[in-house]
């Protein structure tokens, strides 16, 4: 094979209370498009968003992710096309690692990070956690416990509504935020949340997903460096939809039945500071795939 183009989802991590095990894949999408290059040389382009940010080099995540597969990417033509905005809470990192090891793996037919497990493995090694990687794996509702992952289906009756803040923060500056000691009652509470949240997606029921992603753990912190999420989160809940962080922010998300999601965007639009970006988005069911190859 000497082209390959893999398409890898957004994901939302957290999705409330659960922090760093909790994830979702949403339909919105990255390209990358690896050609092998006869010259020998490397060359990397990038369109769409935060292409004047893309290093073209090795030291590109996504080509970093391919060197794992394929040594040393010499002889290859790296073509990203980014949809996910860097930075804002939608696993913009984990779709570029998945979808340089996915893209490699076609390339290298026998290579064994096929394997579902062994792929998030390799890309939660490179990424620090997993909470991204897996649904950008697996598609669909994930919990990623450890190296324990546990795909829990695609809801159907479940959309999600996106509000896209209009400047990044990086995750490490939120993780610094992080409390060193969490109240053994914001620790019940948070894990009674998250089983109760993980239950309603693998059973796809949206009736309780309002009391199932009330977090008292991770986001009061960083609500303190990002307020304006803060308190779109806190309206849209007011309003009885199910919203919070989209990851470690400064962006937000919200899971709504099926049948409430026109409604909830439009809430959400009014809601909004200006500048934010607020879309209604599906649910991805197939994850990281291989769209065309030759």
């Amino acid at each position: 094979m000497d082209r390959v183009v893999v398409r890898a989802p957004a994901t939302i991590a957290n999705l409330g209370p659960g922090f760093d095990c909790l994830g979702l894949a949403i339909a919105w999408h990255n390209e990358i498009r690896i050609e092998r290059d006869l010259s020998g040389a490397l060359t990397v382009t990038a369109a769409g968003q935060g292409a004047d940010q893309v290093p073209r080099d090795v030291s590109n995540l996504a080509v970093r992710a391919i060197a794992k597969i394929l040594g040393e990417p010499r002889g290859l033509r790296v073509h990203l096309t980014n949809a996910i905005p860097f930075g804002r809470g939608f696993g913009s990192s984990a779709a570029a690692i998945v979808g340089g090891l996915v893209a490699a793996s076609a390339l290298a037919p026998d290579a064994d990070v096929w394997d579902a497990d062994v792929l998030v493995a390799m890309a939660a090694e490179m990424e620090g956690h997993a909470d991204n990687i897996a649904p950008c794996v697996y598609g669909g509702a994930v919990v990623a416990a450890g190296r324990t992952v546990m795909p829990l289906g695609v809801p159907e009756r479940i959309g999600a509504v996106v509000c896209v803040a209009p400047s990044a923060l990086a995750t490490e500056a939120a993780r610094k935020l992080l409390p060193s000691n969490v109240p053994l009652a914001d620790a019940s509470a948070t894990a009674g949340r998250a089983a109760l949240l993980a239950a309603s997606l693998a059973a796809d029921d949206p009736s309780r997903l309002l009391e199932a992603t009330e977090d008292v753990m991770h986001q009061p912190p960083r609500f303190e460096l990002m307020p304006d999420s803060g308190r779109l989160v806190g309206a849209l809940r007011r309003d009885g939809i199910a919203a919070f962080l989209a990851g470690a922010g400064p962006s937000v998300a919200a899971l709504v039945a099926s049948s409430d999601l026109e409604a909830a965007t439009e809430a959400a639009r009014r809601t909004a500071p200006d500048g934010w970006d607020v879309r209604e988005v599906g649910i991805d069911a197939a994850g990281a795939v291989v769209v065309e190859s030759s």
